[in-house]
């Protein structure tokens, strides 16, 4: 079955949100290009690894002997079970089904009770991933055509400039991990813009980060940098790097949002943040106390808006039984746009446009 249609300037159809959205999404964007799947902070030494889903394929992220990060398949190639689960360290892994053995880049390495004769060694090694990071974010892309990351995101470097964040400590053990009855791409757009702000953040987001405020800075189907003005007196930068990362850059840390699909409408989302300072839990003496306070200022600051966020994105999901006209997106969720560019290459193999700019969109800051 072909996906939905897709209009960029218009809003998803209905139908984007149902099961029948599934098997095209799954081949074509979340194994067909760049994945955020974690931080760099989650495989800092040779031996760590994290296992994650890339659009239900089980997939180890590691750092290999060699310091080098590396991804490969985390299904034993005799039977398919699981090698691992959660995180770790190890220098090789083995199936706890039958005991075969692979090293950190895929190859068998043994296979008990089974003579070297009867076992073609070099047919069952482990599929091996692209993976690579930017600004100690973690990506994996499956298709071994990918452009390299730093070539995609190259055009939003001179919206971050200054900002510092690849020296951020991100928080592991702070992150929360939900699921969402709504379908990813309705939680990832929600994320993305700041039109909804005014009204269902009203008492949460608004009165830091207005509306009004906000205003586009530059992007393509490739990621987005959007902006808004902050009633603190600075301005926060966020980052939308399809199709399952937004990123908050504000005083001087990260906040943001991960979505990880586990039906058509059910989506994981895993919220996190980095900080100047190391997490309370992972130093001692001085940096533990600043941890502690960076995590005083933490809770002081903006009030928790997810849960608002869920209601509105469930609400959301459950209209997506009927169908409707998608109505026009608006100049202030013109991140929207791109992300349905970034859809319609994936989806459809459409042509993306070059990146704009908040001159050729027309809604640049506007200076008080």
């Amino acid at each position: 079955m072909e996906p939905y249609d897709i209009e960029p300037e218009r809003a998803l159809p209905a139908a984007a949100y149902r099961h029948e959205s599934v098997a095209a999404e799954r081949d074509r964007v979340w194994r067909g290009g760049w994945v955020f799947v974690g931080t760099s902070d989650q495989v800092t030494g040779p031996g760590d690894f994290v296992a994650v889903d890339l659009g239900g394929q089980p997939v180890i992220v590691l750092r290999n002997q060699d310091g080098d990060l590396a991804a490969m398949s985390n299904m034993c190639a005799h039977r398919g079970t699981l090698l691992v689960e959660g995180a770790g360290n190890t220098k090789r892994f083995q199936c706890p089904y039958h005991a075969w053995t692979y090293s950190d880049d895929g190859r068998l390495l043994a296979a008990p009770y089974v003579d070297r004769d009867d076992l073609d060694k070099e047919a069952h090694c482990l599929p091996v991933y692209l993976a690579d990071e930017w600004h100690g974010l973690v990506f994996v892309s499956m298709d071994p055509a990918a452009r390299p990351l730093g070539e995609r995101f190259a055009h939003l470097d001179t919206f971050i400039e200054g900002s510092e964040i690849s020296s951020l400590h991100h928080w592991t053990a702070e992150r929360t991990d939900e699921r969402w009855h709504a379908n990813w791409k309705l939680v990832i757009s929600n994320a993305m813009e700041s039109y909804h702000l005014f009204n269902v953040h009203p008492e949460t987001l608004e009165p830091y980060t207005p509306t009004a405020g906000a205003y586009y800075l530059g992007g393509s189907a490739d990621g987005t940098a959007t902006g808004g003005a902050s009633t603190r007196g600075d301005d926060y930068v966020l980052l939308s790097l399809p199709p399952n990362f937004v990123g908050v850059i504000t005083g001087g840390s990260l906040l943001w949002q991960a979505v990880f699909p586990a039906a058509a409408d059910e989506t994981r989302v895993v919220a996190g943040g980095a900080y100047p300072y190391p997490s309370p839990g992972a130093s001692s003496g001085l940096s533990r106390l600043a941890g502690k306070a960076a995590a005083k200022v933490a809770e002081m600051g903006i009030p928790d808006f997810l849960p608002e966020d869920k209601a509105i994105c469930e609400r959301g999901q459950r209209a997506a039984t009927g169908d409707y006209s998608p109505g026009q997106i608006s100049p202030v969720e013109q991140v929207i746009v791109d992300f349905h560019h970034y859809l319609n290459r994936q989806l459809h193999g459409a042509a993306t446009p070059p990146p704009r700019t908040s001159e050729s969109v027309g809604i640049a800051k506007t200076e008080s």
